[in-house]
C-alpha cells in the first residue's frame, strides 16, 4: 500500500496543522525530512505546537511555500515527540535534505543557548482500518 507521504517527495516545507482544545486549526510552515514511512520535524520543546500535539496528537499537514501557502491538499497524520537527540537519524536526514540552511539554524540555536531545547515531532500515517 503507498504511504499517504509520498505526495511530499520534492517539497522543502509543509504546512503542519496543530489543534487548539477548541478544535481551531494553528497552521505553522516548517522543514520535514522523511526517514522511512514517518516524516521528522525539529522544534522547540516549548512552542505551541509541541504542547498542542501533547494534548491532541491528531495534525494535518500540506505541501506549501515558505510562507505557509499550501500547494496541495491536506493529508492526516499522528504526531508525537520523540526522545530522539541531535545526531540520530531524523537530524541527519533534516541537515542531509536542508544542507547549510538547517547548520546556520542549528548554529543560531547554540548561540541563542536554546539548542537544547530542540525535539523532534515523528508524523505518522494515520492506522489503516479493514485489517
Amino acid at each position: 500500500m503507498a504511504n499517504p507521504f509520498d505526495a511530499l517527495a520534492g517539497h522543502r516545507y509543509i504546512r503542519l496543522s496543530t489543534f487548539r482544545r477548541s478544535g481551531k486549526a494553528v497552521p505553522t510552515p516548517v522543514w520535514f525530512a522523511r526517514v522511512g514511512e514517518n516524516l521528522y520535524v525539529v522544534t522547540g520543546r516549548n512552542t505551541g505546537k509541541a504542547k498542542r500535539i501533547r494534548n491532541n496528537p491528531g495534525v494535518a499537514l500540506a505541501p506549501s511555500d515558505f510562507r505557509g501557502r499550501p500547494k496541495g491538499r491536506d493529508l492526516r497524520a499522528v504526531a508525537r515527540l520523540t526522545g530522539e537527540q541531535k545526531g540520530g537519524a531524523a537530524d541527519r536526514a533534516l541537515g542531509s535534505k536542508y544542507g547549510w540552511q538547517y547548520r546556520a539554524f542549528k548554529l543560531v540555536e547554540r548561540l541563542l543557548g536554546s539548542a537544547d531545547d530542540l525535539v523532534f515531532l515523528e508524523l505518522s500515517p494515520p492506522a489503516q482500518r479493514g485489517d
